[in-house]
């Protein structure tokens, strides 16, 4: 089976082809956001790191940087900066123009101000995007697909029905040689003994088992109560009564795949099959990590419902749950709520799926790319802003 998308010098191949304005530190966000409103074709990156930061932090957020980079759905990339931030905007950019993409860079401080900068930044942008409007999408396996898992605001119907219908989406992707991204490391934590046998080999198992423990020693040290604040997050009025049972509803829109690797926080994953990222469960950090980890786009199931999507990912919302599909219409992609009223069964919901997805790679455009809900992003770090 095969798609049509935009080929990349490094041989991937794009379901998007945007410019991409991307901040290097809070301190340009506000730049990128006007480069970007300027130009029809460039969208904005912005998050709230990239100063003020220890070390291990700042080299997260210039990784996740990078990788943003290269994702498929982006021809080239303008970086963006005040000039003067802890992180070190040279070695990004060198790094990102390793892609072989066009990569430019434009700092307040060097052009004189924001108002040139502005200037600079949309002037260069329209160069790029003119060439960008050049590409012709190609035809090319669908095992070049990259695709990322999201749950958010689920509910009794998530697990049920809407998770395990991505799930056989998600075989389906690895059966045709494609790859798979998922993470929302504390969301199972309470199926570890069924998540963590599922690496594909025994040190993969350990890497799993490793990240679980990780993940509880960071909540741990926040002086909290974990079990007590999971408990909290549980809604009996939407019918998830326990944390386990959260837990194991999550580890169904897993599928049945063996997990290949164990990826950090804003790496690349090029490895093909399904593969487990670092990365928490709220959107605007994981919808980066999964733009980051180079993801065409993203399946996101909802209970209640969820609005999110990502400047250049585009992401699909699915839900089971009837009243969501018409109370959050607009934010809504695919109502599979026929499964709960035994008209249709997981084979012809996940099928339903797979063909919206087909859809969006081809051109179609999902609410949140129609809404623009995608301004607040973030990257997922450990430490203090200074």
């Amino acid at each position: 089976m095969s798609f049509y998308g935009f080929k990349r010098p490094d041989n991937s191949v794009g379901i998007r082809n945007y410019l991409g304005i991307i901040s290097c530190s809070v301190c340009a966000n506000e730049l990128a956001v006007r480069i970007a409103n300027s130009l029809n074709g460039a969208v904005a990156f912005t998050h709230n790191q990239g100063c003020c930061q220890l070390n291990e932090d700042l080299k997260i957020v210039a990784r996740t940087l990078i990788s943003l980079a290269y994702n498929p759905n982006l021809y080239g990339v303008i970086f963006v900066s005040l000039g003067c931030e802890n992180i070190d905007v040279d070695n990004i950019v060198y790094h990102a123009r390793q892609s072989g993409k066009p990569i430019g860079l434009i700092s307040i401080w060097a052009e004189g101000g924001l108002t040139l900068s502005i200037s600079q930044g949309v002037f260069l942008g329209q160069k790029m995007i003119r060439d960008a409007s050049g590409i012709k999408r190609v035809e090319t396996s669908i095992s070049d697909l990259v695709i990322g898992l999201k749950c958010g605001a689920s509910d009794s119907t998530s697990g049920l029905i809407t998770n395990p219908s991505i799930g056989i989406v998600s075989d389906k992707v690895v059966e045709r040689g494609g790859t798979i991204v998922f993470g929302e490391v504390s969301e199972f934590i309470y199926a570890e003994n069924l998540i963590s046998k599922r690496g594909e080999t025994d040190d993969v198992c350990e890497e799993v088992r490793k990240l679980i423990v990780q993940t509880k020693d960071r909540i741990n040290k926040s002086d909290d109560n974990y079990i007590k604040d999971q408990k909290a997050l549980i809604n009996y009025n939407i019918g998830l009564t326990t944390i386990e049972e959260r837990a194991l509803g999550f580890v169904s829109k897993c599928g049945n795949q063996k997990i290949k690797k164990v990826h950090r926080y804003g790496e690349r994953v090029t490895e093909k099959g399904l593969n487990l990222m670092d990365f928490p469960g709220r959107e605007p950090e994981a919808l980066t990590a999964l733009a980051a980890a180079g993801c065409h786009l993203v399946l996101l199931t909802t209970g209640i419902g969820d609005p999110h999507g990502f400047p250049f990912v585009p992401v699909i919302k699915i839900t089971s749950n009837e009243e969501t599909a018409h109370r959050l219409e607009d934010c809504i992609d695919l109502d599979i709520s026929y499964v709960t009223e035994g008209l249709f069964d997981l084979n012809q919901s996940s099928k339903l799926i797979y063909e919206e997805m087909i859809n969006v790679i081809h051109g179609k455009m999902t609410k949140s790319e129609i809404n623009r809900y995608h301004t607040f992003m973030g990257i997922s770090t450990n430490g203090l802003v200074v």
